[in-house]
């Protein structure tokens, strides 16, 4: 039986390793694509990165081209079936199997020097895929691919640093190396730099900053960029104020299917904002962020029902809507559900359910269900009165800036706060 031998230059692969860990990544495509079609299967897991995560001129997410690419180059390249194994739902008996196999082979080639396996290891870490969570490992094989500028490490540390911790120096370190890495030319980094200049995460607020690395990204293909920018000019953050700019930006970034544009240019329609009003057309938007599982979205679409916006007026589709945009994570939508059922002018009355969704509300920190709910509990509403219970609900919702509650405090409890 005679055996194909597919052979395919080492020295292409390097260079085409050396382009994309340097972001090059529009130079290193084709050399991929040549290296997979003569058989390598490290260069299938590199074509199924970029489809995976829409890099370079790819710019969107393709899952099916992904998943060709890390299933064809499985049998040869250990990354290859680690990236099948995250296709699987989260920490799922397929998915934990699948990374436990791998853990061992990707920590051998991380040891050995294999930058990008370094890299996967350290979120196999980060994430405990495969082996139990350890940030402390992950933050020390990531800084091995970052020293030889890897741009992912970098924006991994980055994102380390910025979202797991709050300390002021945690924050400082995000910005320096989302930094390093906005230099290599990724258009993640820069808008991560945007986010911290916007916010003043770690660095002096400065709106014009950000909506500069906001404009670099977008032109980079970045859509979160591109959304951010499309904010910039509706807010005039950095940059002069303009509602058409704005909605292109939108526009552009929900052709791309993110769901806070297709959201924000609902919101835009129903109030006539840079377009001429249109509430069908915003109701529409909105049933497609809610289909994508945005908490806004949903929220929105609650409200459509509720009061008539852009469709036929529903109480019962807008609960439904409420409660769904709570579930995934909305806080304020469990208020609304409780002021239904509290007045009883849109749905049926009942005071214990008004009072249970009000606690929902308070316990996902909704400072508005804190005072609503320690109104309940002075006036007996849903629940047993409890004078303590509504001091210490109401003084919280004062602390959070309620204006009602001091108001509230003064006329109904003689408590004064100075």
């Amino acid at each position: 039986m005679i055996h194909e031998v597919i052979m395919f230059d080492e020295e292409v692969l390097k260079q085409a390793e050396d382009l994309y860990i340097r972001c090059k990544l529009d130079e290193a495509f084709p050399l991929f694509l040549s290296l997979a079609g003569a058989g390598s299967a490290r260069a299938m897991y590199f074509l199924g990165e970029y489809y995976s995560h829409g890099l370079g001129g790819l710019r969107d997410r393709n899952e099916k081209e992904a998943r060709y690419w890390h299933e064809k180059g499985a049998a040869g390249e250990v990354l290859c079936r680690l990236n099948l194994a995250y296709m699987y739902e989260r920490f799922s008996p397929e998915m934990t199997a699948l990374c436990e196999d791998c853990f061992p082979v990707v920590l051998e080639a991380a040891e050995a020097g294999d930058l990008i396996a370094a890299d996967e290891l350290g979120d196999m870490y980060l994430y405990g895929f495969g082996t139990e969570k350890d940030r402390d490992k992950a933050v020390r094989w990531l800084e091995k691919s970052a020293e030889k500028g890897y741009w992912r490490s970098l924006n991994a540390l980055g994102d380390i640093y910025r979202l797991d911790e709050e300390t002021e120096e945690s924050s400082e370190k995000a910005a320096v190396y989302y930094e390093r890495s906005a230099k290599t030319g990724s258009r993640e980094a820069m808008t991560s730099l945007g986010l911290m200049y916007y916010a003043g995460e770690g660095v002096s607020p400065d709106e014009k900053k950000a909506c500069r690395y906001f404009k670099k990204s977008a032109a980079l293909g970045d859509v979160d960029g591109l959304f951010m920018l499309g904010r910039c000019y509706l807010e005039g953050a950095g940059i002069k104020r303009n509602e058409k700019k704005a909605v292109a930006c939108l526009e552009k970034a929900a052709a791309r299917n993110f769901p806070l544009a297709i959201w924000s240019l609902g919101e835009c329609y129903l109030h006539g904002i840079g377009v001429e009003e249109n509430p069908g057309k915003a109701f529409r938007l909105f049933e497609m962020a809610a289909a994508l599982e945005l908490p806004a979205g949903c929220f929105s679409l609650a409200k459509c029902y509720r009061y008539g916006e852009g469709t036929k007026e529903d109480k019962v589709k807008a609960v439904d809507w409420y409660k769904r945009a709570f579930e995934l994570g909305h806080g304020e939508a469990a208020d609304e559900i409780g002021t239904m059922y509290l007045t009883g002018t849109e749905i049926m009355p009942n005071l214990s359910e008004a009072f249970s969704w009000y606690r929902r509300g308070a316990e996902a920190g909704e400072a508005i269900s804190q005072y609503h709910l320690g109104v309940c509990y002075h006036e007996g509403l849903g629940t047993e009165a409890d004078e303590d219970r509504a001091l210490s609900c109401l003084y919280r919702a004062y602390m959070a800036g309620i204006p009602g509650a001091v108001e509230y405090l003064n006329d109904h409890m003689n408590i004064t706060i100075q």
